[in-house]
């Protein structure tokens, strides 16, 4: 992806508060301490795969309007306009707002939001609302070719794991990712692959495909704020990782997510920029080897460490892969909070003015970019250390209740261990790959 900035930040090796070595080895004692001490601690399952919190009446009341619903739709029906019109007919320049737009307001900003707000893009997303405008003219609500249960549940969100690696492939690899014609491709297949889809299908296909609403119900899991027994709740995100349901293709989705945010450290890495300027390869065929290849080897570690636990499979494989969803957050966090801040910025100042005419609809046209503790790398190397270590934490954490609830109780312990090493692998790996020189 060609932005202003790299995607993975602005820390380095150099800027880290301790040398390198002893952040690696520091980091996996902690893991070690961690596993350690909910061994001895934490021998039955505390929550018996029950969802529980603090119900909001008042909340529920006001998320359920029909007017705040609307709204919402509203905002994001105005947002897919307005960024259409800087695509369709603004200028092909990087300063053009529509590539912050997909690069940055949605892809990185997915993330912040879905812990913010819960699963707030089920209702912004604006495919979604055409569709339910589309209803509203006369398209069947189930679909003109609706599927049956089963063949719901074995599609699962399959389609937008594969959405997602594509996207990853615009972002990391496709040539000229940030000129209009390029994005102009994909939007229109978006809008047909998903919409298309959810007019042939039925609603329930947004859901299964769009990789957007995948990625941010995924990490929405993680937020504090959940439906349980039909009321908004104030929930323990540590608990609702662990009791929520995990749709069918759980597994490809963190897979996806982690593999292509792992690419796009590694593609920052000296061996890599030096083995694709030196080879007689084309360098779209690297990255896209490249990206395959870390994808493949992101889900067959995951499928090591899941299968140590024994005979675990089907639903109980989308189960165990929720415990990478707090490393796919972190992950997130220290590779593109950076980017969000800066490039964030700077696309709500071209927002105002989408057609380069020298509008500022908005009145953001003026604003400049504030460094916030940018300014300081160090602070910028440690919250990426902390988002890598913290996320890991939490995914053994969530790991060791999930495996209480699923291993017979002679191996509770052992059983976790394949589990506990891939995840010790996956913080060196990810250490390395965002400090490497």
């Amino acid at each position: 992806m060609t932005l202003l900035l790299p995607l993975h930040g602005l820390g380095s090796r150099q800027d880290l508060p301790l040398p390198f070595p002893a952040v690696v080895i520091g980091a996996v004692c902690v893991l070690l301490v961690s596993f350690g001490v909910l061994a001895f601690a934490w021998r039955r399952s505390r929550w018996e795969g029950r969802p529980d919190g603090r119900p909001l009446p008042a909340l529920t009341r006001l998320a359920d309007a029909l007017w705040a619903r609307r709204a919402l739709a509203t905002i994001g029906l105005f947002a897919f306009a307005w960024t259409g019109l800087a695509l369709w007919f603004g200028q092909d320049r990087v300063t053009n707002p529509v590539f912050g737009f997909a690069y940055v307001w949605v892809w990185v900003g997915l993330v912040p939001l879905s812990l913010l707000f819960g699963p707030a893009w089920r209702v912004l997303n604006p495919l979604r609302t055409l569709h339910r405008i589309l209803v509203r003219c006369g398209i069947p609500a189930q679909g003109l070719r609706p599927l049956t249960p089963g063949a719901w549940r074995r599609l699962g969100r399959y389609p937008a794991a594969l959405g997602l690696v594509g996207f990853g492939w615009l972002e990391l690899v496709q040539p000229d990712n940030n000129t209009l014609g390029v994005l102009r491709g994909w939007w229109l297949a978006w809008v047909v692959l998903v919409l298309g889809g959810a007019i042939l299908f039925g609603e329930r296909w947004v859901a299964a495909s769009d990789p957007f609403e995948a990625y941010a119900t995924t990490v929405a899991r993680a937020s504090v704020w959940q439906r349980v027994r039909g009321w908004v709740t104030l929930v323990n995100p540590i608990r609702h990782l662990c009791t929520s349901a995990s749709p069918t293709g759980t597994w490809a989705l963190v897979t996806a997510l982690l593999g292509t945010t792992a690419f796009d450290g590694f593609t920052g890495t000296s061996w890599w920029v030096r083995t694709t300027q030196t080879s007689g390869l084309p360098a779209t065929l690297w990255g896209t080897l490249g990206l395959l290849a870390m994808v493949l080897l992101v889900g067959a570690t995951l499928a090591l460490g899941v299968r140590g636990l024994g005979r675990v499979r089907g639903p109980n494989f989308d189960i165990i892969a929720a415990s990478v969803i707090p490393i796919v957050i972190g992950y997130a966090v220290a590779h593109y909070l950076s980017l969000l801040v800066l490039e964030g910025q700077r696309t709500l100042i071209s927002l105002s003015d989408p057609l380069g005419l020298g509008w500022n609809a908005f009145g953001t046209a003026e604003l400049g970019i504030n460094l916030l503790w940018l300014e300081t790398p160090a602070i910028t190397a440690a919250i990426q250390l902390l988002a890598i270590v913290g996320g890991h934490v939490a995914g053994v954490l969530v790991a060791h209740e999930l495996s209480l609830c699923l291993l017979p109780a002679t191996r509770r312990i052992s059983g976790q261990l394949p589990m506990l090493a891939v995840m010790i692998g996956y913080t060196c790996g990810g250490l390395i790959l965002l400090f490497s020189p």
